[in-house]
């Protein structure tokens, strides 16, 4: 078994499909849309981009949710960065807002965070 997708909700999904490929450097996967339904779905370049990361947007009790999280200071997910602070300081350069610098975590590992500018904070980690 793996995972295979995970969903995202952001506040603007041309918004989110520009930080998140502008910036974190994800590619497109799919991007379609039919009436006001939009499947947008990213992933990781290269063969092994591992899941693929759905964005939906955002709304009525999702909408709620994702302020909820965002406020109690709680990332939506991780990016592990196999390319260690040089990738952390690249994808500041493009833009990122830093909301945490990379700090040694007690379990061993580093994490910072940023926001995604449509709703979420992300932790980018460190082995």
């Amino acid at each position: 078994m793996k995972i295979d997708q995970a969903h995202l909700l952001v506040n603007d999904q041309d918004a989110a499909k520009t930080f998140y490929t502008e910036v974190l450097g994800l590619e497109v996967e799919t991007d379609y849309s039919s009436g006001d339904f939009r499947w947008l779905s990213l992933r990781a370049p290269g063969p092994d981009g591992g899941a693929s990361l759905v964005l939906g947007l955002a709304e009525g009790a999702a909408k709620s949710y994702q302020d909820e999280h965002r406020l109690a200071g709680k990332p939506a997910f991780a990016l592990t960065l196999t390319g260690g602070n040089e990738e952390f300081e690249q994808i500041r350069s493009r833009g990122a807002e830093v909301i945490s610098e990379p700090e040694k975590q007690e379990y061993g590992g580093t994490d910072a965070l940023i926001n995604d500018t449509v709703g979420n904070i992300i932790c980018l980690h460190q082995d």
